[in-house]
Protein backbone atom coordinates (compact mmCIF):
# COMPACT_ATOMS: atom_id res chain seq x y z
CA UNK A 1 0.00 0.00 0.00
CA UNK A 2 1.42 3.26 -1.06
CA UNK A 3 1.15 6.48 1.52
CA UNK A 4 -0.64 9.37 -0.54
CA UNK A 5 -1.67 12.98 0.34
CA UNK A 6 -5.19 11.75 1.46
CA UNK A 7 -3.38 9.21 4.02
CA UNK A 8 -0.74 11.93 5.45
CA UNK A 9 -3.57 14.72 5.87
CA UNK A 10 -5.83 11.76 7.80
CA UNK A 11 -2.41 11.56 9.54
CA UNK A 12 -2.64 15.04 10.94
CA UNK A 13 -6.43 15.20 11.51
CA UNK A 14 -5.92 12.10 13.67
CA UNK A 15 -3.12 13.96 15.73
CA UNK A 16 -5.07 16.92 15.95
CA UNK A 17 -8.22 14.90 17.34
CA UNK A 18 -5.56 13.03 19.83
CA UNK A 19 -4.45 16.54 21.06
CA UNK A 20 -8.56 17.81 21.34
CA UNK A 21 -9.02 15.01 23.20
CA UNK A 22 -6.35 15.33 25.72
CA UNK A 23 -3.86 12.98 24.52
CA UNK A 24 -0.80 15.16 24.25
CA UNK A 25 1.34 12.32 24.17
CA UNK A 26 -0.56 10.48 20.95
CA UNK A 27 -0.84 13.44 19.51
CA UNK A 28 2.93 14.64 19.87
CA UNK A 29 4.12 11.13 18.77
CA UNK A 30 1.56 11.12 15.38
CA UNK A 31 2.71 15.36 14.39
CA UNK A 32 6.20 14.22 14.86
CA UNK A 33 5.42 11.42 11.89
CA UNK A 34 3.46 13.82 9.95
CA UNK A 35 5.86 16.05 10.01
CA UNK A 36 8.90 13.35 8.73
CA UNK A 37 6.22 12.80 5.79
CA UNK A 38 4.26 16.14 5.01
CA UNK A 39 6.31 17.96 1.57
CA UNK A 40 3.93 21.22 2.90
CA UNK A 41 5.55 23.37 4.80
CA UNK A 42 2.89 25.56 6.06
CA UNK A 43 1.10 22.23 7.54
CA UNK A 44 4.79 21.50 8.97
CA UNK A 45 4.73 24.72 10.81
CA UNK A 46 1.62 23.93 11.73
CA UNK A 47 2.50 20.20 12.83
CA UNK A 48 5.10 22.19 15.04
CA UNK A 49 2.65 24.16 16.61
CA UNK A 50 0.87 21.48 17.92
CA UNK A 51 3.75 19.63 19.01
CA UNK A 52 4.99 22.56 21.57
CA UNK A 53 1.88 22.50 22.72
CA UNK A 54 1.54 19.03 23.48
CA UNK A 55 4.74 19.06 24.91
CA UNK A 56 4.56 21.80 27.03
CA UNK A 57 0.97 20.45 28.36
CA UNK A 58 3.19 17.42 29.27
CA UNK A 59 5.24 18.97 30.76
CA UNK A 60 8.68 18.02 28.76
CA UNK A 61 10.77 20.63 29.48
CA UNK A 62 13.23 19.45 27.07
CA UNK A 63 11.23 18.23 24.27
CA UNK A 64 9.27 21.65 24.47
CA UNK A 65 12.56 23.65 24.57
CA UNK A 66 13.68 21.72 21.63
CA UNK A 67 10.55 22.65 19.27
CA UNK A 68 10.67 25.57 19.90
CA UNK A 69 14.40 26.16 18.99
CA UNK A 70 12.92 24.63 15.68
CA UNK A 71 10.32 26.64 15.58
CA UNK A 72 12.44 29.75 16.13
CA UNK A 73 14.65 28.99 13.38
CA UNK A 74 12.08 28.61 10.35
CA UNK A 75 10.35 31.90 11.96
CA UNK A 76 13.71 33.53 11.76
CA UNK A 77 14.82 32.05 8.00
CA UNK A 78 11.36 31.65 6.49
CA UNK A 79 10.12 34.27 4.26
CA UNK A 80 6.49 35.08 5.43
CA UNK A 81 4.22 36.93 3.00
CA UNK A 82 4.71 40.25 4.97
CA UNK A 83 7.17 41.59 7.80
CA UNK A 84 3.93 41.74 9.97
CA UNK A 85 3.08 37.88 9.44
CA UNK A 86 7.06 37.29 10.90
CA UNK A 87 6.61 39.84 13.79
CA UNK A 88 3.07 38.26 15.11
CA UNK A 89 4.88 34.53 14.92
CA UNK A 90 7.63 35.67 16.91
CA UNK A 91 5.37 37.23 19.68
CA UNK A 92 3.39 34.29 19.31
CA UNK A 93 6.77 32.25 20.09
CA UNK A 94 7.42 34.15 23.06
CA UNK A 95 3.94 33.69 24.88
CA UNK A 96 4.52 30.05 23.84
CA UNK A 97 8.38 30.52 25.51
CA UNK A 98 6.69 31.98 28.69
CA UNK A 99 6.26 28.32 29.58
CA UNK A 100 9.79 26.93 28.95
CA UNK A 101 11.93 29.95 30.26
CA UNK A 102 14.03 31.04 27.37
CA UNK A 103 17.85 30.73 27.91
CA UNK A 104 18.57 34.19 26.56
CA UNK A 105 16.63 37.17 25.49
CA UNK A 106 16.64 36.82 21.55
CA UNK A 107 12.95 38.73 21.01
CA UNK A 108 13.43 41.66 23.00
CA UNK A 109 12.97 43.44 19.85
CA UNK A 110 9.79 41.42 18.81
CA UNK A 111 8.70 42.96 22.88
CA UNK A 112 9.84 46.50 22.57
CA UNK A 113 7.86 47.20 19.35
CA UNK A 114 4.81 45.22 19.66
CA UNK A 115 4.37 43.05 23.15
CA UNK A 116 5.42 45.45 25.80
CA UNK A 117 2.68 43.54 28.07
CA UNK A 118 5.30 40.82 27.90
CA UNK A 119 7.80 42.10 29.59
CA UNK A 120 6.18 42.18 32.97
CA UNK A 121 6.73 38.12 32.53
CA UNK A 122 10.36 38.34 31.60
CA UNK A 123 10.96 40.25 34.66
CA UNK A 124 8.96 38.02 37.02
CA UNK A 125 10.82 34.90 34.83
CA UNK A 126 14.01 36.81 35.77
CA UNK A 127 13.66 37.50 39.20
CA UNK A 128 12.06 34.06 40.63
CA UNK A 129 14.65 32.05 38.83
CA UNK A 130 17.63 31.62 40.11
CA UNK A 131 19.60 30.46 36.19
CA UNK A 132 18.05 33.38 34.75
CA UNK A 133 19.13 36.63 37.73
CA UNK A 134 22.32 36.77 35.20
CA UNK A 135 19.93 38.40 32.47
CA UNK A 136 18.68 40.95 35.66
CA UNK A 137 21.43 44.46 34.16
CA UNK A 138 19.92 43.96 30.58
CA UNK A 139 16.20 43.63 31.58
CA UNK A 140 16.61 46.76 33.96
CA UNK A 141 17.54 48.31 30.87
CA UNK A 142 15.12 47.12 29.08
CA UNK A 143 12.86 48.85 31.13
CA UNK A 144 14.28 51.79 31.50
CA UNK A 145 13.76 52.33 27.75
CA UNK A 146 10.34 51.40 27.44
CA UNK A 147 9.16 52.80 30.98
CA UNK A 148 7.70 56.04 28.81
CA UNK A 149 5.30 53.72 26.61
CA UNK A 150 4.95 50.37 29.63
CA UNK A 151 5.27 50.22 33.33
CA UNK A 152 3.14 47.69 35.85
CA UNK A 153 3.59 47.11 39.16
CA UNK A 154 6.24 44.49 38.62
CA UNK A 155 8.07 47.02 35.99
CA UNK A 156 7.86 49.74 38.00
CA UNK A 157 9.25 47.56 41.64
CA UNK A 158 12.40 46.62 39.53
CA UNK A 159 13.37 50.03 38.85
CA UNK A 160 13.21 51.03 41.92
CA UNK A 161 14.74 48.51 43.40
CA UNK A 162 17.69 48.42 40.98
CA UNK A 163 17.82 51.87 39.59
CA UNK A 164 16.51 54.39 42.11
CA UNK A 165 17.28 52.41 45.01
CA UNK A 166 14.16 52.73 47.02
CA UNK A 167 13.81 51.22 50.04
CA UNK A 168 10.19 49.54 50.46
CA UNK A 169 8.31 48.94 53.68
CA UNK A 170 5.23 47.99 54.45
CA UNK A 171 2.71 49.63 51.78
CA UNK A 172 5.04 52.79 51.89
CA UNK A 173 7.92 53.96 49.11
CA UNK A 174 10.67 56.13 50.23
CA UNK A 175 13.90 56.94 47.97
CA UNK A 176 14.73 59.01 45.05
CA UNK A 177 11.75 60.60 43.44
Amino acid sequence: MQIGPDQIEALYQYAKFQFECGNYSGAADYLYQYGALCTNSERNVSALWGKLAAEILMQNWDLALEELNRLKEIIDSKNFSSPLNQLQNRIWLMHWALFIFFNHIRYLNAIQTNAHHLIRYLATAVVVHKRRRNMLKELIKVIQQEHHSYKDPVTEFLECLYVNYVVVGFGTITGVI
